[in-house]
């Protein structure tokens, strides 16, 4: 009988080294909820990534789940391979998720490096980034450059191309900077915003004419919506002309705008200083402001 049982009471603890050592595609993201309250592992490109929900605190500081779900938000991350001293990084305390992929970002990197991303959710969710890049025997943190008027916003998408041909990996995320600038947050859509990891930085790339396909595309996305007589049009317009601007195609989307924007629809109003008394005029000001109108 102690033999036949012993198979059965092993299972289980097949079972979890199985899942602890689930093998992931490089680039493919993994998501770790804290409301599921337990670790999660994975392996990638030869490197294994360990996720782990922190206890909650004597005292919650902050917007995190202790004080009202009584779990923590915030994961210690911990990643490790063969002949590299491991790293751990914790995810931000308020955010809803987080998603964690391994990826090289460099054609030419010795190994691969590790994206850890962490939103609070919603539509306009703060994100959070860090990015891991080979460095020595370890790894090196590079935070995400953004800005609190210059926000980043949406999520990175599986198995991330050079999209450029220049041997990195383009990253594309939105830029939040559009976010309830020209009406409600979801009545204006956010323009990409492209980023690469080149020798230990994190560098915008949305400029580079190699890009310009990623823009031209949105513009085709955001076209019909604001050619059309929808109301709250004019938020899908700031966006396609950000887009031409990018894609090269600026003077004629400015033109098309100008034919088809909603008169008494939503208009950017700075904070301070002058105001605008149409969409045109407001528009021109918010796309030099973000840096899109062409020099």
């Amino acid at each position: 009988m102690r033999l036949l049982l012993l198979p059965v009471l092993l299972l289980p603890a097949l079972l979890f080294a199985s899942a602890a050592e689930a093998a992931v595609p490089i680039g493919h993201f993994q998501t770790w909820l804290p409301s599921s309250r337990t670790p999660m592992a994975f392996t990638s490109g030869g490197v294994t990534v360990e996720v782990a929900p922190l206890p909650c605190p004597a005292h919650p500081v902050g917007d995190g789940g202790c004080s009202g779900d009584g779990y923590n938000n915030q994961a210690r991350v911990t990643v490790q391979a063969t002949g590299v001293e491991p790293m751990s990084v914790t995810t931000d305390r308020q955010s809803g998720y987080a998603r964690i992929a391994v990826v090289r970002f460099g054609r030419s990197d010795p190994r691969p490096g590790v994206i850890v991303e962490s939103q609070s959710g919603g539509s306009a969710g703060a994100l959070s980034m860090q990015f891991l890049v080979p460095s020595g025997a370890g790894y090196r943190v590079l935070p995400l450059p953004q800005t609190p008027d210059h926000p980043l916003q949406g999520q990175i998408a599986d198995e991330p191309r050079d999209l450029s041909g220049d041997g990195y990996i383009d990253l594309t995320l939105e830029d939040g900077a559009f976010g309830n600038a020209f009406g409600c947050n979801a009545c204006t859509p956010r323009p990409p915003r492209v980023f690469a990891v080149k020798q230990g930085r994190v560098v915008d790339e949305s400029r580079d004419p190699a890009l310009r396909p990623v823009f031209a595309a949105d513009m085709a996305r955001l076209e019909p919506r604001c050619l059309s007589t929808q109301t709250y049009r004019n938020g899908a317009c700031a966006a396609y002309v950000a887009d031409a601007a990018r894609a090269g195609r600026f003077k004629a989307a400015w033109a098309r705008m100008l034919a088809h924007y909603e008169r008494g629809g939503a208009v950017w109003q700075p904070d301070k200083g002058r105001r605008f008394k149409d969409f045109p005029e407001s528009l021109r000001a918010f796309l030099i402001r973000t840096g899109y109108w062409p020099h």
